[in-house]
């Protein structure tokens, strides 16, 4: 399974560059609105709660042109031309449904990282 906001990969420098970049403002944003922030008001705390939701790799046409591209490293390469040949990757109105189940169970802590799989 490639995680790419986890793992680092050959030719994906800016795209996993962005991915931990969001990572780390989700945390920035949690704790900036975290129930220890004496300047919030209790409706304010009780109205905002960050997700930083990672919906797996999705068959989108991003992952169309990774299983295309010449220029994606080579392993990575091929996992997404075998995971687009064995339509293996996650339809994205599967991982909406979870997101949407995740959403409403409202068990995740402020500022979590929760994964497709994790749910």
């Amino acid at each position: 399974m490639v995680t790419l906001l986890l793992d680092p990969f050959l030719t994906m420098g800016v795209y996993c560059a962005g991915k931990a970049a969001r990572d780390m403002f989700h945390k920035v944003l949690a704790k900036e609105y975290s129930e220890d922030d004496s300047k919030q008001t209790t409706k304010e705390k009780q109205q905002f709660k960050v997700l930083n939701y990672a919906p797996g790799p999705c068959d989108t046409e991003m992952t169309d042109e990774l299983a295309e591209s010449p220029a994606l490293d080579t392993k990575l390469h091929d996992y997404f031309e075998s995971s687009k040949q064995n339509n293996t990757l996650v339809k994205p109105e599967d991982s909406a449904k979870k997101l949407i189940k995740l959403l409403r169970n409202d068990t995740y802590e402020s500022g979590a990282h929760i994964d497709y799989y994790d749910v």
